[in-house]
């Protein structure tokens, strides 16, 4: 479905809608919004403030149904059984899909992009697919947490922890401009994900000048990890998913 050309450290959020063309989608923002929201082009914006991104709308009412499966398929996996099966299968019969874009990556972009995306789930977007990290979330799930001021609220809508080969990893740290963070499979895994959580919302509360060598403990009572980075392996270069800014691996410090 995605068109355009992906590039790396782009946001990039993919939302299904119930309606079925650009002239409606345009017609259901003036009746809800008024004039607060506009897309010229490429290009959806917010009249109020500085809020944009590039958008792609593409319509699937001529696809296949097999691709249109292949849409809700992949809402399901990246949402992690929590996307009701009610929206799956409206995802399923969805006429067109609505493409966000921003080449800014840091948190202010995740808060800015978010907020657009969210005037498309009030009037007609079905569920929301960050791209760009492999995780999905409900319509009712984003529009709770997209204008949260806890870190933690924007952090998840974005960022989703992994099982690979040899590792437990996050993803999507990019969409906040830096680098994911990964830790042995030999590590607890409830206490890998509470590591990795904690060293991430530790990056964005404080950007700390990280480097290779330096520790990092998450609490008192927790041991201390060196730092070690590392490019990242889990996503081709060519993919939404890929970190261009790496991953810092985390070693029990002995």
């Amino acid at each position: 479905f995605y068109l355009f050309q992906l590039m790396c450290s782009n946001i990039v959020l993919c939302i299904p809608t119930s309606l079925k063309n650009r002239h409606d989608l345009a017609a259901a923002l003036e009746n809800k919004y008024g004039a607060e929201y506009v897309f010229l082009g490429r290009i959806f914006r917010s009249t109020t403030n500085s809020n944009s991104c590039e958008m792609e709308i593409v319509q699937t009412g001529d696809r296949s149904p097999e691709l249109r499966l292949s849409l809700a398929e992949e809402f399901e996996l990246a949402g992690q059984d929590k996307i009701p099966l009610a929206t799956l299968q409206q995802i399923r019969h969805c006429q067109q899909v609505v493409y966000l874009t921003s080449g800014n990556t840091e948190y202010n972009a995740c808060r800015q992009i978010a907020s657009l995306a969210h005037a498309l789930l009030e009037v007609g977007g079905i569920a929301i697919k960050v791209d760009s990290a492999g995780l999905a979330h409900s319509r009712e799930t984003w529009l709770a947490n997209y204008n949260s001021d806890d870190v933690f609220d924007i952090y998840s809508l974005y960022v989703v922890l992994a099982e690979g080969k040899d590792c437990y990893y996050s993803c999507g740290m990019h969409n906040f401009g830096k680098a994911d963070v990964a830790i042995s499979l030999e590590s607890d895994i409830g206490l890998a994900i509470y590591v990795m959580n904690v060293f991430n919302y530790y990056r964005l509360t404080e950007s700390p000048i990280l480097q290779a060598g330096h520790t990092f403990r998450p609490d008192i009572e927790c041991p201390s990890y060196r730092l070690e980075w590392i490019a990242d392996h889990e996503s081709p270069a060519d993919s939404a998913q890929y970190n261009p800014h790496g991953r810092w691996h985390l070693t029990l410090s002995i």
